[in-house]
């Protein structure tokens, strides 16, 4: 067990603060699983600071995720903090491929369930349209039930800002795909 009490660091929500225990962390193992368990217990507001932290340590250093990757895609469809479920999906835009191969089908499955579920933020349908679109630049076949999901979601969704990101990738998706079948 570390020296650090996470929960009296994380005492308020300023970036300083953030990026302060982000470089505390480094790339100590130790000290981020702590910061990923605070984030798990989904108590508010600590988990959302403490998630932000994760966040910040994987950008500096983004072999630290690596270990965790199929525990958080295993975890996202249960969190009920919007705010980690928003930075976890953040952290899986930097790190979208997971290894193991039933975590990466479930993490599929859940974010095109998100793109049209109504109840979702629009950050949760962004963020899942940016991790599916960098998931089929890997698996190319993703690209046609994408293609079909967007076309029919796009039209209900509320936030211009949301239609346009989604016309955005579907286009490219287009064009990704007609190259994928030889120019046809």
């Amino acid at each position: 067990m570390s020296k650090l009490d996470f929960s009296s660091i994380l005492c308020d929500s300023s970036r300083s603060l953030a990026d302060y225990t982000a470089s505390v962390i480094g790339n100590d193992e130790t000290l981020f699983r702590e910061v990923l368990d605070l984030a798990y217990q989904q108590k508010s507001p600590l988990s959302m600071r403490a998630a932000r932290v994760a966040d910040l340590a994987c950008e500096r250093n983004p072999e630290l995720i690596r270990p965790y990757l199929v525990e958080m895609v295993i975890n996202l469809p249960d969190l009920r903090d919007m705010s980690v479920k928003r930075v976890f999906m953040h952290i899986l835009i930097r790190h979208s491929w997971v290894e193991d191969d039933e975590a990466m089908g479930k993490l599929v499955d859940v974010l095109f369930k998100w793109l049209v579920d109504d109840a979702q933020a629009v950050s949760i349908k962004a963020y899942a349209m940016v991790i599916l679109e960098n998931i089929s630049a890997v698996l190319p076949d993703l690209k046609v039930e994408m293609i079909a999901v967007l076309e029919e979601a796009i039209p209900f969704w509320d936030s211009a800002a949301l239609q346009h990101g989604g016309r955005k990738v579907l286009k490219e998706l287009r064009k990704g795909n007609r190259m994928n079948r030889g120019g046809v």
